[in-house]
């Protein structure tokens, strides 16, 4: 094809039905553009045979058109389906994603955000393990916008995205009285962690006002080994008989709660008979009805949306704008380690 013949951009445009600026804003991605209107554009694009020069747009834009996504290396169902969530959201925008993993331990990974801001990406959103690590990448990344997803820290300037606790809370507090729950143990969140903090202030909460009794927290590590140490030392508490467990336990996440399910198993005591278990966070990748443990299933898809949304707000500079906090409410999946329902 002659470069007479070539089609531009006004083709695309006029095609797509949208202003030369909408085209160019949706294939550079240097500004918002509806979803609606972006998948004009690019059907406009395929049946024309234009092609976007993302490298010269780039450098006339001074922006690479690509967003780094930074999280920890989890097994776990949720972290594709954050993932998922995050490239459609860029793809609709004409952006792309550079993925880096972070160890489930770190408290700082400035190594890989060094990698993405060698990439030149636009803003960067960050799946933290831990508190600390959010703070180093925060940190780290300097005046490239930042939104964080899940573990978050309270700044002046950063966006994050999370749970709601209290509504998080209040569905498993009323799950577990509505089924005879008057006592509750906690395994799995350190009050010395602000975010475990929060969580358990709005436990404490939820439980007063269903009339729940809530013992100390037992601190343990966030897998199955960790909530199979939990679960020896309440068995070691309970008594020779075993009679003196609370009547729930609630454990951080699902793998806490199958090691701890496989150890009160195995001293012969009786879920949900007995004891009633469930977990804060849904890990697994279980159907809905074979599931063994109740638990909340928090709104990746819609998390991963947000941080797209806050972010590409971000890529605008605004002195006056404030941090905003995005919080949304999970699911509770029942399975069967609480009892049903009379």
């Amino acid at each position: 094809m002659s470069a007479a013949s070539a089609p531009t951009l006004a083709a695309v445009a006029e095609l797509a039905g949208v202003s030369i600026a909408t085209a160019s804003r949706a294939l550079s991605g240097t500004k918002p553009v509806s979803a609606d209107a972006v998948l004009r554009i690019q059907d406009a694009c395929r049946v024309l045979g234009y092609r976007h020069n993302a490298v010269a747009s780039a450098l006339r834009s001074k922006r690479s058109g690509t967003i780094g996504l930074l999280l920890p290396r989890y097994s776990t169902g949720f972290l594709s389906t954050l993932i998922e969530a995050v490239s459609a959201a860029l793809d609709r925008q004409g952006l792309s994603i550079v993925l880096r993993y972070m160890e489930p331990d770190a408290v700082t990974d400035n190594e890989h955000i060094e990698s993405l801001l060698a990439r030149q990406v636009d803003g960067i959103i960050v799946c933290p393990p831990t508190e600390a690590a959010s703070r180093a990448s925060i940190s780290a990344a300097g005046n490239v916008p930042v939104v964080q997803v899940g573990r978050y820290i309270d700044t002046d300037h950063t966006d994050s995205v999370g749970l709601d606790d209290a509504r998080a809370t209040a569905l498993l507090i009323t799950h577990l009285a509505e089924r005879d729950a008057r006592s509750l143990s906690v395994v799995g969140l350190n009050p010395d962690i602000a975010s475990d903090a929060h969580r358990l202030t709005a436990l404490g909460a939820a439980a007063t006002r269903s009339g729940v009794i809530v013992a100390p927290p037992i601190t343990a590590a966030p897998t199955v080994a960790g909530g199979i140490a939990a679960a020896e030392l309440l068995v070691a508490a309970a008594g020779p008989e075993l009679s003196q467990f609370s009547d729930a336990i609630v454990c951080v996440n699902d793998d806490v709660a199958n090691g701890l399910l496989a150890v009160l198993r195995m001293e012969g005591v009786a879920v949900p008979g007995q004891v009633q278990v469930c977990s804060l966070l849904d890990v697994s990748f279980g159907e809905d009805d074979e599931r063994k443990i109740t638990t909340l299933r928090h709104p990746w898809p819609a998390m991963g949306r947000e941080a797209v949304r806050l972010l590409l707000d971000d890529l605008t500079p605004d002195p006056l704008r404030i941090a905003r906090r995005v919080v949304l409410a999970p699911q509770l999946v029942q399975g069967a380690s609480t009892r049903s329902a009379d």
